[in-house]
């Protein structure tokens, strides 16, 4: 059963989707990405009865959004608008937001502090929220999301990578993660911490009770994959309770991938095997992807270079053309 929209625009959305079903040109991924526009009107504008430019910040592009990421968030929104101006309830001008547009991410460099009041929030936020309506969508966020965020930062596995787990990829006696679909390499292993495989053994336990029958790890209502969009729409809404600074779930990857290479000048300087090993429990199809996390470590940069004098620069070969980076 679909959510109601809460906002002064509701009438007008049902309208607008019933119009789109009409036509046979209806996404079950326009309602949702409608839905968080509704979210945003209901919870900026509660008084408003009519839609203006300054309500449309929403669809501006984001910080961490390339210009496909937001055309395909923010289509949906101008095609409404559009259905709106036909019929002169609005004069907002529609701006939209166009494919491969570079926009450069600079990742965020978590703190101690932040990580332990995030992942803090993560084991109180969601239960809050659960209590206050026990739905089964909210309990299955409740269980999944602190378990799911904790993998990701002590894995530096890929945010498509853990959505895809399944629960057969998981030995949970050794703590071996088989990752089948990655953006890099065909097929991949991590090894879980020990601390990591412990709460993921009480977290199988616990999603056990609720969805005896699951395939999926992570599993939406329905055993499914969670949609791309459902872990960063969670973080954001948790996010601003720890920093006003932009960060999104891909930069605990980066997190993983940094402290690791600033751990090997305190344990030697075994660069090749180190630097291996990373690649491939990262996933990447070469080792220049790995390197690119080097510009983000420079002080072990810096004794590269005094280690390796003109030789620097030869110390990876040139990407072979037609691998991009894959960090």
């Amino acid at each position: 059963m679909e959510r109601p929209f809460k906002s002064f625009l509701a009438l007008d959305m049902e309208n607008f989707i019933a119009r789109k079903k009409a036509e046979n040109s209806w996404s079950n991924t326009y309602y949702e990405n409608l839905h968080y526009f509704d979210n945003y009107i209901h919870s900026h504008y509660p008084t408003s009865t009519e839609l203006t430019q300054v309500m449309m910040e929403w669809c501006k592009p984001r910080s961490t959004e390339k210009g496909n990421s937001c055309r395909y968030r923010t289509t949906p929104i101008w095609n409404f608008v559009s259905y709106l101006r036909d019929r002169g309830k609005t004069g907002v001008t529609i701006l939209r937001c166009y494919a491969n547009v570079p926009v450069e991410l600079v990742p965020h460099f978590f703190s101690k502090d932040e990580l332990s009041r995030f992942f803090r929030e993560c084991d109180i936020f969601w239960y809050e929220y659960y209590k206050s309506k026990r739905t089964l969508p909210r309990l299955i966020n409740m269980l999944e999301l602190p378990v799911f965020f904790r993998l990701l930062f002590s894995t530096g596995m890929r945010t498509c990578e853990a959505r895809e787990l399944k629960r057969a990829d998981v030995d949970f006696q050794t703590g071996v993660v088989n990752i089948e679909k990655s953006k890099g390499i065909d097929k991949h292993r991590v090894v879980l911490h020990e601390s990591m495989l412990k709460l993921l053994r009480q977290y199988d336990q616990a999603i056990g009770n609720v969805l005896s029958e699951r395939i999926y790890l992570f599993p939406s209502t329905g055993d499914k994959p969670h949609r791309a969009a459902w872990e960063g729409y969670h973080f954001r809404n948790l996010w601003p309770r720890i920093s006003q600074e932009s960060a999104r779930p891909y930069d605990f990857r980066h997190h993983y991938a940094t402290t690791n290479i600033s751990q090997w000048e305190k344990h030697g300087f075994e660069f090749s095997g180190k630097l291996l090993f990373l690649s491939r429990s990262m996933g990447h199809k070469n080792i220049q992807s790995t390197f690119g996390y080097f510009h983000l470590t420079p002080m072990l940069t810096d004794k590269l270079r005094k280690n390796c004098g003109d030789a620097f620069g030869d110390l990876l070969p040139p990407n072979p053309e037609n691998e991009p980076n894959q960090l």
